[in-house]
């Protein structure tokens, strides 16, 4: 009778968090007027969600990769490479997290660089019959460094009725080629999981905390807008050998928001004595900007990602539909490896 009890209480919570994700999804607009860095494989990099997501897979250890670049048939291409690690038990402390993120993005004409480093720590509270339940909260510090290359720059002043002229001045007033600025960020992120093939995340990220000033020119620079980004990802089984992702994801920064939505359909190869190999693809679509397919292979402790935006913005005419690409790389480690697949034959009757 427990168990029953226990079963019908975890299909209740399942059917309630599948229905609040399909509102959500449902009921969701927003307008996209403004683009920040940005991943579109965003459930690939954990650690570029926010803090609470530190600590927040199974395993011992994780390591991830991103690369991403666009706008090469624009301009200069725009050029982002994230790379994070985590601890889910940090100095053998069940609960404990720890983590470090780090980027680099390079955009445009002028070189405009951004390094950003941080470290993080999350604390995690498991809940319910099962401890399917989880909440984690999680703090960042870092460091950012922004740097630009003036002498790359070019100013409708320095343009003398013919021709570009170099010499002439260019009105503009530069008191400093870079700076670096502190960090704070939280998060907070809410898992539930009653088995390997259903999954319901939903997180909260604060990034920019402190409003660090920004500005090259000289003058008093400006602040930089607090960041806030919220997302869903579910998982649940749609038949023996699939399942379906729906994910979504909403930023807001200043007067500029962007929102994301999609799913992957997931084809499970093989599941058994330990071993998982899955194929996932995808379609993804940012409102009023772009539409992008997505590949992975999961295969083992290891998940491989890749992305191609499409753009559908009013910069179509430059860009000819072409937007970005965007690789990932995931990888877990565990103290305790899976188990091997052994197969043993049966001897031939006598």
């Amino acid at each position: 009778m427990r168990i029953r009890i226990s079963h019908r209480r975890s299909q209740s919570r399942w059917k309630f968090w599948t229905s609040f994700l399909v509102i959500l999804i449902s009921g969701s607009t927003c307008e996209v007027s403004g683009q920040d860095i940005h991943f579109s494989q965003y459930q690939n990099a954990p650690l570029a969600l926010g803090p609470g997501t530190i600590g927040q897979f199974n395993g011992d250890y994780r390591l991830n990769g991103i690369y991403r670049q666009q706008w090469r048939s624009v301009t200069v291409p725009y050029r982002t490479f994230g790379m994070g690690g985590d601890a889910a038990h940090l100095f053998g402390i069940d609960g404990l997290g720890g983590g470090a993120w780090l980027y680099n993005d390079r955009a445009g004409d002028g070189r405009l660089e951004q390094f950003h480093f941080s470290l993080g720590a999350s604390w995690t509270e498991r809940f319910g019959e099962r401890k399917d339940q989880s909440v984690t909260a999680g703090v960042q510090f870092g460091l950012t460094s922004i740097t630009l290359d003036i002498d790359a720059l070019t100013f409708d002043s320095q343009y003398n009725g013919f021709y570009f002229d170099p010499g002439l001045a260019s009105g503009e007033s530069f008191s400093r080629d870079g700076m670096i600025h502190p960090d704070v960020h939280a998060g907070l992120v809410y898992r539930y999981v009653p088995d390997e093939r259903k999954m319901v995340q939903v997180g909260l990220g604060l990034f920019n905390l402190t409003e660090p000033t920004i500005g090259f020119l000289d003058e008093p620079g400006v602040p930089l807008d607090k960041r806030m980004a919220f997302h869903v990802l579910t998982r649940f089984p749609v038949h023996e050998r699939f399942d379906i992702e729906p994910m979504a994801q909403f930023m807001t920064q200043g007067p500029f928001n962007e929102f994301d939505l999609g799913m992957n359909l997931r084809h499970i190869l093989l599941d058994q004595y330990g071993v998982e190999r899955a194929v996932l693809f995808g379609a993804h679509w940012r409102a009023d900007d772009a539409g992008y397919v997505y590949a992975g292979l999961e295969y083992d402790d290891l998940t491989v990602g890749v992305s191609y935006d499409i753009n559908f913005s009013d910069l179509v005419p430059a860009s000819r539909n072409r937007g970005g690409i965007e690789f990932t790389v995931i990888r877990i480690f565990r103290k305790r490896p899976a188990i091997p697949a052994r197969f043993k034959a049966c001897p031939d009757q006598l």
